[in-house]
């Protein structure tokens, strides 16, 4: 029988070869496979297999076993300050494609942290209360409505308190607190809200004067702000002194939440508490807390409405709930929902279609704004554009890097080939050129710092900033953040090229073989044709909008603005106000109003024609004198004007022609006369004059003119327009300020000249501008320097052709097109793509703006035109310098 060929495992095998000395191996291996041999040939395969297992463990012995080679041990410490060493030197010998990536990757970054500054102030706000994570804010919504409001009904949080286990406390804050306080002969204004002494349970502010556990207890108790107390005070101790209050039905807590009435004097208050209320970083901002048990002794006297059990109303009351420790959101939304299931059963009123009541995390509320918030502040989908648009400008930056750093590879492919050579692995390479990149970001990091200083106060320059308030403070975590986005972004950006760079063979390297292939090429040219497509984006995108805003500020209204003031009345008597300011040099013509024709703020009504069944039409409506039409020039096309009236009502109306032509009236003279009746009853109302169309509500939320109704009702009027006659339109002004101070020494001349202030309705328009037109700055800044960059690193490239193309004759102008050639044809391209898309995408969001520009070929001929000749003239400045150098200098260079 013919023997059978030795086949042992080959794990032992190579187990043996691992650890045996090889000094020993070939000789021990010859035993080992002749050993197995023969146990093969007398027995089985498996007994063969096991015993040659048995040898080779009885092999692993110290005198067997390979000597451990001797490993010169690395210190880390040593290994990073080699990189830094290299990464420094590389830095300083490349200067001109070093500071491309430090200054392109610092425009970028000064803006992302802009927007880090603004994160980290925002969530400032309610970090000082100790039990934030259980503190919820009550949020209502219904079917078809807009968003969901921040306020709920005023009996909420006695329901949550004792019908549900979830809540541990709750707190209700009303608004409604908007006067003057007094004390002997001084006087401040007091805003602010009632509270019930469950405040200081759920929220953790202190009073510096005062106990808290008792201090919104008793009726007419006050806690005032530590400014109120130094105005009122001075340097009195206020603990237990009386102040008298007297409300005025001032905005609280929005600017627009009313604009005053005459003075209800509301008695005497004791102050039973100091606020600091500047050691809070707080979305609750207030002069004054206001006992809850006070509210019901004015509810008494009728002096304010009992909200007590109505769960309809739901606009102005705020409720915050400290769920128990052991519940959590869910269990707060759930007790809601059995609690709207119960309670809205049976209501029956505009808004129960869907009702339903949510919880709020404190620590949410600062970032998501919501209807009847307690105070404007950007919404979070203006945190998700702002950082939407960093990020596109971040990304182009680091695009930068990558291209020019893997346009830079052939300059550093003799290097890489020596350190191969000379032991280095790829991993090593990768870690050389990462830790680069990580030190360009930093030295970016140093520059985008200082580049923050000046774009920080022009971003809190911004109009649009007096209502969102960014204070943008520095702090020590917040130069962590950005030391941690800094490498990062020096990772994020180095990965590629040093992946890139550690590919390349040593004999390739070393032979300078290792040329960017095509496809290498093609992906530098697809870089830097994306970054010229988002930069002429965000240049046609800043023009368009500034188109739209100039477009706003030269919109015919249909009524004259110029030289009127609109003075607020602050609850006094229009009449007494008039008459005054009509005796003051250089006023024209007074007329007043209940608000201001194309601001912000829209009052409607819904009528029918009297002894129909129909549907009542919606239309809006403003209350004038029988001076309004007039004094600002509107027309008036049929009929007459308002009649003077005296008492507080009239039944006497005038409509626009939209008015006429909605409620079904084929031209204006056919409606006067008619009579029409008022949703909810009230008195008929006759159609006396129709008043041309003209624009009553604010342009950017309205197309088409609505119908209208003007009626003159002198107990809702909160605006005098007064038209000034005189040049000198300040002295004028200045003469009215002193009148008024005659008639009101306590509060201030608060003025607006219209046209200033319908400008101004649309400068967060104008801040949109500024901001898209920084960001398209920084985007063709960046694209420009790359394109520097690759302009730069061609031109020494291509040194000694331009040197033999001039000493055969080649012109100036000839070798600066042949070095132009390829850059253009990338402009091209990015204009090729740029232009379409910018005009589809803009064209989208502008086809939903109301009164909107045209987005015509004149606006994208103008963004090209920039993208152009900023590209030439980037182009042009090393293309040019490189044709006209000397021959000989070129020559020489290899």
């Amino acid at each position: 029988m013919k023997a059978q060929e030795p086949h042992p495992p080959r794990f032992l095998l190579k187990f043996f070869r691992w650890f045996c000395h090889p000094e020993l191996q070939k000789y021990i291996e010859g035993d080992l496979l002749e050993l197995y041999s023969e146990r093969l040939t007398k027995g089985s395969k498996r007994k063969a297999d096991w015993g040659m297992a048995g040898d080779v463990l009885l092999l692993l012995r110290p005198s067997m076993i390979r000597p451990v080679q001797s490993v010169d041990y690395i210190n880390p410490h040593d290994m990073f300050r080699n990189y830094f060493k290299v990464g420094i030197r590389n830095i300083l010998k490349y200067k001109v494609f070093s500071f491309i990536n430090v200054f392109g990757l610092a425009v970028a970054m000064s803006l992302c942290m802009l927007i880090i500054l603004m994160l980290a102030d925002q969530h400032r706000y309610d970090a000082f209360h100790e039990k934030k994570a259980r503190i919820y804010r009550i949020l209502t919504d219904y079917e078809g409505s807009r968003q969901a409001y921040a306020t709920s009904p005023y009996p909420l949080a006695a329901a949550l308190k004792t019908e549900y286990t979830v809540a541990e406390d709750a707190v209700t804050l009303m608004p409604g607190v908007g006067g003057d306080a007094s004390y002997q002969q001084r006087v401040a204004t007091m805003r602010g809200y009632f509270a019930d002494p469950s405040f200081f349970h759920v929220f953790s502010f202190d009073l510096v004067q005062g106990d808290k556990k008792t201090a919104l207890t008793a009726p007419y108790s006050v806690i005032i702000s530590k400014t109120l107390a130094n105005q009122l005070f001075e340097h009195e101790n206020p603990l237990g002194k009386v102040i008298d209050f007297s409300d005025r039905q001032l905005p609280f807590p929005l600017e627009y939440d009313g604009l005053g009435a005459p003075p209800v004097n509301w008695g005497s208050f004791t102050v039973t508490g100091v606020m600091d209320e500047g050691a809070y970083k707080s979305h609750l901002a207030f002069d004054a807390l206001v006992s809850t048990s006070t509210r019901q002794a004015l509810i008494n006297e009728k002096k304010a409405e009992d909200l007590s059990n109505n769960w309809e109303w739901f606009y102005r009351a705020y409720t915050y709930a400290l769920v128990r420790p052991d519940k959590n959101e869910y269990d707060l939304n759930t007790a809601l929902a059995d609690l709207v299931a119960h309670k809205y059963a049976n209501l029956k009123f505009d808004q129960v279609k869907g009702f339903n009541l949510t919880g709020q995390a404190l620590t949410d509320i600062q970032t998501n704004l919501q209807g009847n918030d307690v105070n404007n502040r950007l919404p979070r989908i203006g945190y998700y554009f702002l950082s939407i648009l960093a990020a596109i400008v971040m990304v182009l930056a680091c695009l930068n890097y990558t291209n020019l750093s893997t346009a830079r590879a052939l300059t550093r492919a003799k290097e890489i080939g020596v350190r191969k050579v000379t032991g280095a692995n790829r991993t090593a390479l990768v870690f050389q050129f990462v830790s680069e990149s990580i030190i360009t970001s930093l030295l970016a990091l140093g520059m985008a710092v200082m580049l923050l200083l000046f774009i920080a106060p022009a971003f809190k320059g911004l109009w649009v900033n007096q209502y969102l308030n960014f204070e943008l403070p520095s702090s020590f975590e917040v130069y962590g953040i950005f030391i941690g986005f800094a490498m990062v972004i020096g990772i994020v950006a180095g990965l590629y090229p040093a992946f890139h760079l550690s590919l390349y063979q040593p004999i390739k390297a070393l032979k300078n073989l290792g040329r960017s292939g095509t496809g290498k090429l093609g992906l530098r040219k697809a870089l830097s044709v994306s970054q010229f497509v988002t930069s002429l984006f965000f240049i046609t995108t800043a023009i368009l909008i500034y188109q739209q805003f100039k477009h706003y500020l030269e919109f015919d209204y249909g009524f004259t603005s110029k030289n009127i003031v609109n003075v607020q009345l602050q609850g006094h008597d229009y009449r007494k106000i008039a008459n005054a300011m009509s005796t003051v040099p250089g006023v024209s013509t007074i007329s007043a109003t209940d608000l201001i024709p194309a601001g912000n703020t829209n009052n409607n009504c819904d009528l029918r024609k009297v002894n129909t069944t129909g549907d009542y039409f919606t239309m809006g409506k403003l209350t004038t004198d029988e001076n309004f039409i007039t004094n600002l020039d509107l027309k008036i096309i049929a009929g007459k004007n308002l009649p003077v009236v005296s008492d507080s009502s009239s039944r006497f109306i005038v409509v626009n022609d939209a008015a006429v032509k909605k409620l079904g009236y084929a031209h204006p003279a056919d409606i006067l006369g008619e009579v029409f009746e008022a949703k909810g009853g009230g008195e008929l109302l006759e159609v006396v004059g129709v008043v041309k169309d003209f624009r009553y509500k604010l342009l950017i939320n309205q197309d088409e003119i609505e119908p209208l109704v003007i009626q003159n009702i002198p107990s809702s009027f909160a605006f005098l327009n007064i038209k000034i006659e005189s040049p000198n339109l300040m002295a004028t002004v200045g003469k009215m300020e002193q009148t008024w101070k005659r008639v009101d020494a306590v509060h201030p001349f608060r003025y607006q000249f219209y046209d200033q202030q319908l400008a101004s309705m649309h400068q967060g328009v104008f801040d949109l501008v500024s901001i898209l037109g920084f960001i398209a700055f920084l985007a063709i800044t960046i694209a420009c320097l790359g394109l520097l960059g690759m302009a730069t690193y061609a031109s020494e490239r291509r040194t000694k052709e331009v040197g033999i193309r001039k000493v055969l004759g080649a012109e100036d102008a000839s070798i600066a097109l042949l070095l132009s050639k390829e850059f253009m044809w990338m402009i091209g391209l990015s204009i090729a793509i740029g232009a379409p898309l910018s005009y589809f995408v803009n064209n989208l969001w502008l086809q939903s703006l109301p009164n909107r520009v045209e987005f015509g070929m004149g606006i994208l001929t103008l963004g090209v035109a920039i993208l152009l000749a900023l590209g030439l003239v980037t182009i042009g400045s090393q293309t040019w310098r490189a044709s006209r150098a000397k021959p000989v200098d070129a020559l020489k260079v290899e």
